[in-house]
């Protein structure tokens, strides 16, 4: 891992080093929120990180380094008493997540009106109608579809004018797209979540600022109940 030291003498890393490790720790970030899908890290349960690191096989600074990250979005809980824990997990905690996730993101679509390349839009627009189309949805095509949406989201979030936005999103981008793997196209969620992208980009396309931020809002929301649905069955 190449690193450079600065003039105070402290050792930092460079672009594709740090570059690296931010792949690792979403990584990391990724594995624990499955064992919370999973059930098998549940609420209340302490995350001690020796222990932790060695049923995961990772290293500890990065595993820490998750377990911030996975604070921030409320999946962990971070205390000088007790350390790291899982935090309560169930649908509320869910529809909270999501009812954050529909601000940010409804803002940033009303942000990124008129400042995305109409060619680009056009092409993605093309792309979630041939899957939309597409008669047989084996897991070729979930992964493929999953990868156009999260395209989607990463675009507008980048084009939405505030940089201060962008990153909150992205905090819960690795969240929405454990989850999405998680239920997969149960219920047809993907195929539910194609055609409302497709509203989306007819919004971004020829609508206005309000109707690119009612269409995100109205696939947020949508995308809530089918999760809470599918992870949840017979919970509530």
């Amino acid at each position: 891992m190449k690193s450079v030291t600065t003039k105070a003498g402290v050792e930092s890393m460079g672009p594709a080093a740090l570059e690296e490790r931010r792949g690792l720790r979403h990584d990391i970030v990724r594995r624990v929120l499955i064992e919370i899908f999973r059930g098998h890290l549940p609420p209340g349960t302490r995350l001690i990180t020796q222990k932790l690191s060695k049923q995961l096989g990772i290293s500890a600074t990065p595993l820490r380094e998750a377990l911030v990250e996975l604070e921030a979005i409320g999946m962990v809980e971070i205390s000088h008493n007790r350390g790291a824990v899982a935090a309560p997990f169930g649908p509320e905690q869910l529809r909270g997540i999501y009812q954050v996730r529909r601000v940010l993101e409804s803002e940033a679509a009303r942000g990124a009106f008129g400042r995305i390349d109409r060619q680009m839009l056009e092409t993605l627009r093309e792309e979630f109608v041939a899957y939309a189309r597409r008669r047989s949805k084996s897991a070729a095509w979930l992964r493929s579809a999953m990868e156009a949406d999260g395209r989607l989201h990463s675009t507008i979030a980048a084009a939405c004018g505030s940089p201060r936005l962008a990153r909150e999103i992205d905090r819960y981008a690795l969240l929405m797209q454990t989850i999405s793997a998680a239920i997969g196209n149960r219920h047809h969620s993907q195929e539910d979540a194609v055609r409302e992208h497709i509203a989306i980009i007819d919004a971004l396309l020829s609508g206005t600022r309000e109707d690119c931020g009612r269409a995100m809002a109205k696939h947020i929301d949508s995308t809530a109940k089918r999760v809470i649905t599918v992870m949840f069955a017979g919970r509530e």
